[in-house]
């Protein structure tokens, strides 16, 4: 089977917790904190693979989580990072952002890569916290969670030639006979189901050892096919990634049409798929001419040349099973895929394409910003029993404010700061204090007791 998209939930590792440990050693009273740091997770990168060809692969699993980091230990010693999650996809794999369909990344060159998702950061141990004013932290921080992306992963077949044409006209035939590829042929309409690739050796033709390209035959495009109909409109998106294009015509087509109309179908197909796939580079060959007498091929090439004039330079009679004309055709392709390939150098040095990227969002977020929004009143008694898990005896509480506190930098504190640990509850709200957030909370109306939510946990406000 082909599978040319597959959507994926990937997810960078989480961080290794900070511990907390004070130093022992004999005769060495009250020894200072030294809870090592938390390893950072891994990330998950996805790399561009030429030994692969399909993402047939990832039909199994759906979801990829990169490893974790290990815990901190005792002694200042911190944990190992996460080893990072490398998935391999095909060359020519275009990334989505499930949500919002954004492109972001065309992974198009071997060996590209692209970070999309990193690892949570390691949490610090309580050595981490120890100064002249806290000499014994008894708290550490969590180890935060990796990036989380929802993906669609699209393979756009990389090919310097196409193979376009009607179902049994001679394409797989062709291919067969100028490259190493293998595809089903057989007398019947829609033998290629899916899109087949070769290289083209013209060592083979009496040409350099170092002069080659790849071709791809296309499964057959019929009239209709930019709407669904067939199998033409899964595989019209492949043919955009090919330079040339080799419209292949049957003089025995299976719908009894003419070389002039197939063509006009063919082109229409593209157009409608894609304005741009017209504007490429092209030869028309009429294929199966080991079957025509010499003066019917030249009555067909004269009837398609009446209708267009213009493509006298580009027709070429040949036979897939013979052979006959594909020396030729095939010097002229490897020309053209010459200069294409010399102006797609000349566009990658302008452009400097990277080979590792890393994926941010289009929007940049400052990560020390944050947002304040007042969400509703709660009963204090009740609230803090389930959210905060306290047991309040008075139940004559008045009710309290919920405030949502919510930006980059003080959503990934709150998820690292452990709830077991008092200390660590106040440095959270120390945190607000220096961010300006406390100030604002008090502008907003704040007053002891009410409740903040900030990330995933809940705290309660002190005016300090």
């Amino acid at each position: 089977m082909f599978f040319d998209e597959v959507s994926l939930e990937l997810e960078g590792g989480k961080g290794g917790n900070g511990a907390l440990f004070f130093h022992r050693e004999k005769y060495v009273a009250e020894g200072g904190p030294d809870g090592g740091d938390g390893g950072n997770g891994g990330n998950l990168i996805l790399e561009a693979d030429e030994n692969y060809n399909t993402l047939q692969h990832f039909m199994g699993k759906k979801h990829y989580k990169a490893p974790n980091g290990e815990n901190g230990f005792k002694n200042d010693m911190a944990g190992h990072a996460g080893e990072d999650l490398i998935l391999h996809v095909p060359v020519g794999t275009i990334v989505h952002d499930s949500k919002t369909d954004e492109v972001i990344a065309d992974l198009k060159k071997n060996g590209m890569k692209l970070r999309i998702c990193a690892g949570g950061r390691g949490g610090y141990g309580n050595g981490h916290f120890g100064s002249s004013t806290r000499q014994a932290p008894m708290f550490a921080e969590l180890g935060d969670i990796g990036e989380y992306h929802s993906v669609r992963l699209e393979l756009r077949l990389v090919a310097d030639v196409g193979l376009v044409g009607f179902p049994s006209a001679g394409k797989s035939t062709l291919i067969s006979h100028v490259s190493s590829a293998k595809p089903k042929v057989a007398a019947y309409p829609f033998t290629t189901l899916i899109p087949n690739l070769g290289v083209v050796h013209l060592s083979k033709f009496g040409g350099s050892d170092t002069q080659s390209f790849v071709i791809a035959d296309m499964p057959g495009i019929i009239e209709g096919a930019s709407e669904g109909k067939g199998l033409g409109d899964t595989f019209l998106k492949h043919i955009s990634r090919t330079a040339t294009l080799v419209f292949v015509l049957d003089p025995f087509c299976y719908e009894n049409l003419t070389l002039v109309q197939q063509f006009e179908i063919l082109q229409k197909e593209l157009k409608a798929h894609n304005p741009e796939l017209v504007k490429k580079d092209f030869l028309v060959v009429m294929n199966k001419i080991d079957s025509i007498p010499e003066t019917d091929r030249a009555e067909l090439q004269k009837e398609f040349l009446k209708a267009y004039p213009k493509l006298k330079t580009k027709f070429r009679p040949i036979s897939g099973v013979s052979g006959e004309g594909l020396e030729k055709l095939v010097f002229e392709l490897e020309k053209t895929v010459t200069k294409n390939r010399e102006k797609n150098q000349e566009l990658d040095i302008n452009k400097s394409e990277e080979e590792f990227m890393e994926y941010t969002p289009t929007q940049f977020v400052d990560e020390n910003s944050f947002d304040v929004e007042e969400m509703y009143e709660v009963d204090a008694a009740s609230f803090q029993e389930l959210v905060l898990g306290q047991v309040i005896d008075n139940e004559t509480l008045p009710k309290r404010q919920l405030f949502k506190v919510t930006g980059q930098r003080v959503e990934q504190i709150s998820r690292m700061t452990s709830p077991e640990y008092p200390d660590a509850i106040m440095r959270m709200l120390d945190v607000l204090k220096k961010m300006g957030i406390h100030k604002v909370l008090l502008r907003k109306g704040a007053s002891n007791g009410d409740f903040l939510k900030i990330g995933p946990r809940f705290y309660e406000f002190h005016e300090l």
